[in-house]
């Protein structure tokens, strides 16, 4: 009884042993797979971490701002919209009924569009912001060009067709003049062809600020010519109390004319200095951009609406009491004649910036234009 007690005994534990070899077998096969399920898990959110960096880096690359959001925070936003500061305006979009828009940021100008996320995103939206501000500026300057061509031309004709009836009059003038007149008579005769001659010389300017101007180019450093400028105009600044600034980058010999380009910049610091009045500063700066020189002229002084900052180059448009108006008419023709073009930044009662371009490498020295 005792054997067979025994033998139960030691099948049991053999039994048993073969279990737990069992269960070992099975469970470093367990731990195994799991440890390469974990090694799968693991390369799949390093190919996910890949993935979604490669995907932020499209999206940071991008000339778009991109965001993401829903009615509580914001998901996703890439770098163009982060350095727009989308935050001052995604309240105002996320209320706004229409799904596109523009807005202005500093001198930049944005449109916006937006539209809800499908495939299971539940109430997420995202919005694009488009940078057009360079689009527009271009817009400006050929509407600007168009709407000067056709006053200058409409200015032209007028002035010619004046200036005919002008030389029948001066010429029946003299012959009254030749004639047998009393003192008096002659008199009233002298003082109307002076009126005629008069009106005769402001046609004649009229048809010169109209016609396109004639450049004699030289290669130069722009730099001195704005100080000579600066040094010229010292007692004028001196006398309000006016403080000039300037930054004058090195950009090395270009072509352009150096009294015509002396005329601009008195046209643009004389106009600094009436918008200051006293006590102000008049910053002048120059630099690369690109293939043009740029001059800047920035002044702390009353500033403009919009509505004149688009009109201030149309020929007798002025909001001075005393002015005809032409000084930056013909400062923008002298700047389109080198090939160039101007851009205006300016805010009421924040002051004003002038942005001159000019083609660095245009013509050859001792080149004209007519």
């Amino acid at each position: 009884m005792a054997n067979i007690d025994a033998n139960l005994l030691k099948d049991a534990f053999s039994q048993f042993s073969k279990a737990s070899d069992s269960i070992i077998n099975y469970y470093n096969l367990l731990e195994n797979r799991i440890a390469l399920l974990k090694k799968e898990v693991e390369e799949k959110n390093g190919e996910l971490q890949k993935a979604k960096e490669y995907l932020q880096n499209i999206l940071d690359s991008l000339p778009v701002g991109v965001v993401v959001y829903d009615e509580d925070s914001v998901a996703f936003s890439n770098g163009k919209a982060n350095r727009l500061g989308y935050g001052k305006y995604l309240q105002s979009i996320k209320e706004s009924s229409v799904k596109e828009g523009e807005i202005k940021n500093g001198s930049g100008q944005y449109r916006w569009k937006k539209e809800f996320l499908t495939n299971g995103f539940g109430r997420r939206e995202v919005v694009v912001f488009e940078d057009v501000t360079e689009f527009e500026r271009m817009k400006e300057r050929i509407e600007r060009d168009e709407r000067l061509y056709a006053m200058g031309e409409m200015a032209a004709r007028i002035a010619h067709e004046i200036k005919n009836p002008l030389g029948s009059m001066e010429l029946f003038l003299s012959m009254l003049s030749s004639g047998r007149l009393k003192a008096k008579e002659k008199k009233y005769v002298d003082y109307i062809r002076y009126g005629v001659k008069t009106v005769d010389r402001i046609i004649n300017n009229i048809l010169s600020y109209t016609r396109p101007k004639t450049l004699v180019l030289k290669k130069g450093d722009i730099n001195e010519t704005i100080r000579e400028i600066m040094d010229f105009m010292t007692v004028s600044l001196v006398s309000r109390d006016i403080e000039v600034k300037l930054n004058l980058r090195p950009i090395g010999e270009v072509s352009f004319d150096p009294d015509m380009i002396k005329l601009v910049l008195m046209n643009f610091v004389s106009n600094a200095i009436e918008a200051i009045g006293e006590n102000g500063v008049i910053e002048v700066e120059t630099k690369d951009h690109e293939r043009y020189m740029l001059i800047t002229i920035a002044d702390n002084g009353i500033g403009m609406s919009d509505e004149t900052r688009k009109n201030i180059f149309n020929p007798f448009f002025t909001t001075k009491d005393k002015g005809v108006g032409l000084g930056l008419f013909i400062v923008y023709n002298i700047v389109k004649a080198h090939g160039g073009y101007i851009e205006v930044e300016s805010k009421e009662k924040m002051g004003s910036k002038f942005f001159v371009y000019i083609p660095k490498e245009r013509y050859e020295e001792g080149n004209t234009r007519s």
